[in-house]
């Protein structure tokens, strides 16, 4: 009897690790931090092409140029830069998301904003989202 208790003790004790572990390794800040700091740039989300419109045309005439890239383990960035800095677009994505890697990736943010993590437009660029990237890599 005391054997079946002790297992039982030690199958509880494993079972709230394997919990703790699982939330914790599933934490990831990052796309909070950044939508935090967007917000509190004034800048808004974009969920659709709509939102998007500043960058349609720069689009239609080619691959939008990337200004930086930035990868924080589960999250991952890039940002756009208009001509003459008249605009900066931000987006994230995850493993969960369509990846944004390679080439091309202005097109996939266009097609689909709402399905990833977090798009930002700001006109002019003012370097708003550029610091907010910077700021969640410390």
């Amino acid at each position: 009897m005391k054997w079946a208790f002790a297992a039982l003790v030690v199958c509880i004790i494993a079972s709230f690790a394997t919990a703790i572990f699982i939330v914790l390794d599933n934490r990831d800040p990052i796309p909070n931090q950044i939508s935090a700091c967007v917000k509190n740039a004034g800048l808004a989300q974009a969920r659709s092409q709509d939102a998007l419109s500043a960058v349609r045309a720069d689009l239609a005439a080619g691959p939008l140029k990337v200004k930086q890239r930035w990868d924080w383990g589960k999250s991952r960035a890039v940002l756009f830069e208009g001509p003459a800095k008249s605009y900066a677009m931000l987006a994230l994505w995850s493993a969960d998301s369509v990846s944004l890697a390679g080439a091309n990736a202005g097109a996939r943010v266009f097609n689909s904003p709402g399905t990833l993590p977090l798009v930002s437009v700001e006109v002019p660029d003012r370097n708003l989202l550029l610091q907010c990237a910077q700021r969640a890599t410390g």
